[in-house]
This record gives structure tokens, C-alpha cells and sequence, in this order.
């Protein structure tokens, strides 16, 4: 276990210096670790730093994963040198050691650069319209370069070392097809690498997608304790002082002392105790015994951190409030009585709802209100439930592109017939690498919708979103269809007369089962009302296929907890390493695993059978998004038949 504190610890400790020790401690699980690194795989945020070093042709890399005290040396040898710049800069004053992305030394000065692949635009602003506080939303990245700032004026006396922060300019297209390409994302030891194109130069990559921006104002704040309200009494002492403390906890292998408050919400170490391995503890649950002396049973009972689009959990904390079921009604944002009877639920019914059945206080059974039979009434046959793959990466694939907007790559549709019949109807995804695939994946979704008027349907706004963005291009490209494409989107997006119907919405509005807690994302929704429904039990206890997926049994209970699995757990493994976020297999049953997935197969040096596998994968997945909405809508309906 490394004694330095880095810039990674210092950061990890932001929000709270408690988790330097649970993150130094290898027994604490932690439910983010894997999915930072993954989610910045799946986006291309990996290869934008391989993309900046480009930007700054002629500098030295200092092999990552070596001996530090190897990577000081190099680093100081170079710094000998009257200008040079550095990839990767090794410096360390007393406990503390960073490694600089880009160091530029000229003469006296250094240029710190810190590459991001958070998105900005010129103009933006990092502090609080009505406040000098640094955003939350930039904390992480401005008190990152703050602390390599102050280590590398400790550690190199008489330097003016300015800092830089290198980010995506989300402003700026993409002059040439294929720059996401010269970066390969490549497995070694069980990690990933990124290798960048053999001769790629920097006259090569078009016009500069990544900005470097001037931060030195916003660092000076956080060295002078006026970046943020401080979050500990070593913060409010001054920056030296809290530098300081946390090195003495990481050295002495010592819990900072615990506080428990808003922080706590989203908390990487708190786990359920059944996703806990032999040896494995959970931090969040050490805390809460340590500060309120709380037991097993209360750790188990509803907290208010778990309510649905809750905007008052500071409140209730302030009032020692940490239970749902310590919620009296003249806490609660909608009055508790009447809640069934209601057409609809606005989201302080709906929030109140979920408190009153997690807390005991109405009855576990699931709730649907009658609006959502009378919606039911006007859809037109046959329904359509459609979804949507798409990547959206840091650095784009194709000309004319922006940073982080989205290129769809797959769609699945299930169609339901008035007679009750259900089928896969169609799928398509682009298998040829470095296509641009936006135009031919409109015109194969429009060939199959536009066969009837049936409704259709997607889960949240991602469709409407993607679609939007296909607009753009088009407008951008012009093939010869761009107007009968254009017009076709404009009719299933938001305001056209075939605007899809998004069933998270109706799910929000109609509908609520424990078994979904505080979440309304469709991978919770769909094992809960599998877990209500005789009807859906009895149709996928048999073996189901699609186009994709084929004689797959998808309602199966799970020995441990005697609950039904969900689907998603039951996809067949790729056998190749593509992890999933969840449960670190070869599977891809999470939508930035897909986008990993495709985006590996972008690259021509991939084996058929991997290239099959992945694709075979990422068929049965999609299909398995759409199959999902058709569960929803089929329990629905039994509801309605039942009723």
C-alpha cells in the first residue's frame, strides 16, 4: 500500500477525507472504482490523453507503471534541460507525488496542463452565477491541478508555474473522418492501453478539438481557501494544513474522523450487504454505526437517501431525520391519503407514494392507476417498441461531428398486434468498420415503422435525443434523402404527428411497485413487475426467441434471495474481454458496455470470431431492451383485464 498522497487520493477525499481510508484498504468494496474506468473507456476519455500529447509534438514520456523513484529521476534530468516538455512528469514534495499530464518548461516558467475529458465551451464560466465558489460540477478537476500546483511549488523553488486545464471544446466539429481512430484501446496485463496510430502527427488530426484553458485565478481561490465552503476543519485551516492532515492519516494507515451528512447520498462504499464478498466490508455502514451507533436492522430500514427525485434530503438531515419511516405527513411534499385514487400522480404524489410503502405505512402490493388504462385506449395498433445503441465519445469517428454527440449504431423493435401476438420485428446494426452509420440506420428504422401508423414507443428521452442529432447531420452532410429523412424524424420526435410515447413517463405517471425502490430505470422496473406478474411468469418460464435471441428461458428465480432474476443476468457471455460494469464477466447487459463494445470493433485488426461473438452480443442485448418494454406493456395489460 503506497504512503503518497497523489492527486487521484487528494481528489478521492474532496467530498469526504473518510474514504482515503476505505480506498487505501482494500477490503472496503467499492461500487464506482470499475465503473469510472470502464465509463471512461466506453466515452473515449482514455485516448484523450494520448490525443493532447499530440498537440504537443517533441516532448519525453515517462513510462507510467514503473519504480517512482525511477520517474523522478527521469524527470529531473529533463528538467535540467532549458526547455522541454514532459509527458507524465514525476514530482514529489515531502508524502505528496503527481504525475503532470503535460509538464512545458520554459526558462523559469512551467506550464502545468491537466488533461480532461470533461466537455466546455469558450465563455464558460467555473464558479456559481450568484457566488465566487467553484461549481461543483468543476471541483474534482480545478482542486486536482490546485494540489499539482502547490506540489510542484514546494518541490521547485523559484519556478512561475502556471496551471492549464485541457478540455474538450464541445464547440468544434471534427475537419477529418476517423480521428477517434487513430487511437486503439488495447487489453495488456488485464488493463487497458491506448496505442496510438503508427506515424499519426499532429498535422494529421484536423482542426484542435481539445482547448487548453488559463485556470490560474480558480487555483489561487482553492489555495487560499476560497474555492469552496470548506468541508472539514483541516480545509478551513488552509490548504498546507489540509494537505497535511490527510497525509498523516494515509501514512499512519488512520480513519479520518467520521461526519455523515449530505455526502454521504452517493457514497462509492455504500454497498448491499449481498453484493459483499467473504472479507469485504462497507464503508458507508462502518460511518453510520461509528456516528449514530446504528445496528444491522437500521442499516437495513429505508433511508431517505433511496426517495425518488428528492430535493430536501439536506432538510431532513438537518433535522436528524435519516429513515423514511421517520417522515410524518407534514414532512412529506403530498398528503398521503387518496393517493390510489388519483388519475395520475404528479412527482410529490408519486415520491409519496414510495415513502408510505417503504416505510411500512400502506400496503407492499404494487399500485397502477386507472389513467393508464384510459392512455391505453387511444394507442393505435400495432404498438412498436423501439431502442436505441449509440456512441458518443469524447473524440468523434466521423467528419463534421462534435465531441459527445451521439452516433447511433443499433436499433431493435418489438411490434404487439391488437390479437396479442408479439414479435421481433426487426433489428439492424452496422457491422462494417469506420462506416458512418447514421444515414442507413434512419432509412432501415423508417423502411419498418413507416409499414402502419402504429404507436410507438421508447423508454426516457435517448431516442428523441439521437434522432435530433441525426438531424444535424444530415443538415451537415446532405445525401440526396436529407429532406425526406429529415421530415420522417421530425414526424417521431418531440411535436410531429407520430410523437413517441415514452413509457418511463407512464411508468412516473401510473405506476409504482416496491420492488423498484427509488429507481424508474427499465433494469428495475422490468425485474419488478416480472416479480408481480403471474401473466409474465407464465409466458417467460417458457423458452423465448427472437431474431436474436434464441430459446432463452428468461424468468428464473435467483437461489439466494428466492426473487426472480433479472433478464439482463441471464444474456449469454461474449468469451471475449469486454467486462460488464456490474459484474466484471464478459457480458454486455449495460448500455456503455455496448458502446465499448462497438467501439472496439471500429478496428480492423479484430479476429472474426471475436467480431461475431461481440455482434451476436450486442443483437441479444438490444433485443432484450426492446422485449423488456413488451413485459411492461403485457403486465400492464393483464392489470387492465384483471381490473
Amino acid at each position: 500500500m503506497s504512503t503518497y498522497l497523489t492527486k487521484s487520493k487528494f481528489v478521492h477525499a474532496l467530498d469526504c477525507p473518510t474514504k482515503l481510508f476505505y480506498h487505501d484498504n482494500g477490503e472496503y468494496k467499492s461500487r464506482l472504482e470499475d465503473d469510472e474506468f470502464l465509463q471512461a473507456l466506453a466515452k473515449g476519455g482514455l485516448q484523450v490523453g494520448e490525443l493532447a500529447k499530440l498537440y504537443f509534438p517533441g516532448g519525453h514520456d515517462i513510462p507510467m507503471r514503473q519504480e517512482k523513484s525511477v520517474s523522478l529521476k527521469q524527470t529531473n534530468e529533463l528538467l535540467r534541460q532549458e526547455e522541454v516538455t514532459i509527458y507524465e512528469a514525476a514530482i514529489q514534495h515531502e508524502h505528496c507525488f503527481v504525475l503532470v499530464d503535460v509538464l512545458e518548461k520554459k526558462g523559469n516558467r512551467i506550464n502545468l496542463i491537466e488533461v480532461k475529458s470533461g466537455s466546455w465551451e469558450p465563455g464558460e464560466t467555473f464558479t456559481y452565477a450568484r457566488s465566487d465558489f467553484i461549481h461543483r460540477d468543476w471541483q474534482q478537476y480545478l482542486f486536482d491541478v490546485a494540489f499539482q500546483t502547490w506540489v510542484i511549488r514546494k518541490a521547485l523553488l523559484g519556478y512561475q508555474v502556471e496551471p492549464y486545464l485541457m478540455l474538450i471544446d464541445k464547440t468544434q466539429k471534427a475537419t477529418i473522418d476517423g480521428l477517434h481512430q487513430f487511437f486503439k484501446v488495447k487489453e495488456e496485463n488485464g488493463r487497458s492501453r491506448v496505442e496510438v496510430k503508427e506515424g499519426v502527427s499532429r498535422e494529421d488530426l484536423g482542426e484542435q478539438i481539445l482547448r487548453q484553458v488559463h485556470v490560474a485565478e480558480y487555483v489561487e481561490k482553492i489555495l487560499n481557501s476560497k474555492g469552496r465552503e470548506p468541508e472539514n476543519e483541516p480545509e478551513a485551516a488552509g490548504f498546507d494544513e489540509w494537505v497535511d492532515a490527510l497525509g498523516r492519516h494515509l501514512k499512519d494507515n488512520t480513519k479520518y474522523p467520521v461526519t455523515t451528512g449530505f455526502n454521504c447520498k452517493d457514497c462509492e462504499y455504500r454497498v448491499d450487504p449481498g453484493q459483499l464478498d467473504d472479507g469485504e466490508k462497507s464503508g458507508f455502514a462502518e460511518c453510520w454505526r461509528s456516528a449514530h451507533g446504528w445496528t444491522e436492522a437500521d442499516l437495513k430500514k429505508p433511508h431517505i437517501f433511496d426517495i425518488w427525485n428528492e430535493r430536501r434530503t439536506r432538510t431532513y438531515l438537518d433535522q436528524g431525520v435519516y429513515h423514511m419511516e421517520e417522515l410524518i405527513p407534514g414532512m412529506l411534499r403530498a398528503k398521503p391519503d387518496n393517493l390510489y385514487q388519483q388519475t395520475s400522480w404528479d412527482n410529490a404524489q408519486r415520491q409519496t407514494v414510495q415513502i408510505m410503502k417503504a416505510a411500512g405505512h400502506h400496503s407492499r402490493e404494487e399500485a397502477v392507476l386507472p389513467g393508464l388504462f384510459q392512455e391505453m385506449e387511444n394507442w393505435t395498433w400495432p404498438l412498436h417498441f423501439i431502442d436505441f445503441e449509440a456512441v458518443a465519445p469524447a473524440i468523434p469517428f466521423h467528419k463534421g461531428q462534435r465531441p459527445y454527440k451521439k452516433t447511433p449504431f443499433q436499433f431493435s423493435c418489438h411490434s404487439v398486434y391488437e390479437d396479442g401476438r408479439c414479435e421481433h420485428s426487426a433489428e439492424w446494426i452496422e457491422k462494417r468498420p469506420g462506416a458512418f452509420p447514421c444515414f442507413d440506420f434512419v432509412r432501415a428504422l423508417k423502411a419498418r415503422l413507416e409499414k402502419d401508423s402504429g404507436t410507438v414507443f421508447m423508454y426516457h428521452h435517448f431516442e428523441n435525443t439521437v434522432l435530433n442529432d441525426v438531424i444535424d447531420l444530415l443538415q451537415e452532410r446532405r445525401p440526396d434523402d436529407a429532406e425526406e429523412l429529415t421530415g420522417w424524424i421530425q414526424t417521431m420526435t418531440r411535436g410531429g404527428e407520430r410523437e413517441m410515447v415514452d413509457q418511463q413517463k407512464l411508468v412516473l405517471k401510473y405506476y409504482y411497485s416496491p420492488y423498484m425502490g427509488g429507481s424508474n430505470s427499465i433494469k428495475d422496473v422490468l425485474p419488478a413487475v416480472l416479480n408481480e406478474s403471474p401473466r409474465l411468469k407464465e409466458i417467460y418460464t417458457k423458452p423465448y426467441s427472437g431474431l436474436s435471441i434464441k430459446d432463452k428461458v428468461l424468468c428464473k428465480v435467483d437461489e439466494k434471495t428466492g426473487k426472480l432474476l433479472s433478464p439482463y443476468k441471464l444474456l449469454d457471455p461474449i468469451g471475449y474481454g469486454i467486462p460488464d460494469y456490474e459484474t466484471g464477466e464478459a457480458y454486455i447487459a449495460e448500455g456503455g458496455t455496448a458502446m465499448m463494445a462497438w467501439s472496439r470493433m471500429q478496428f480492423d485488426d479484430v479476429s472474426q470470431p471475436e467480431r461475431e461473438a461481440v455482434f451476436k452480443a450486442l443483437l441479444e442485448y438490444c433485443e432484450l431492451d426492446t422485449l423488456a418494454m413488451v413485459m411492461i406493456y403485457q403486465h400492464w395489460d393483464w392489470l387492465r383485464n384483471k381490473s
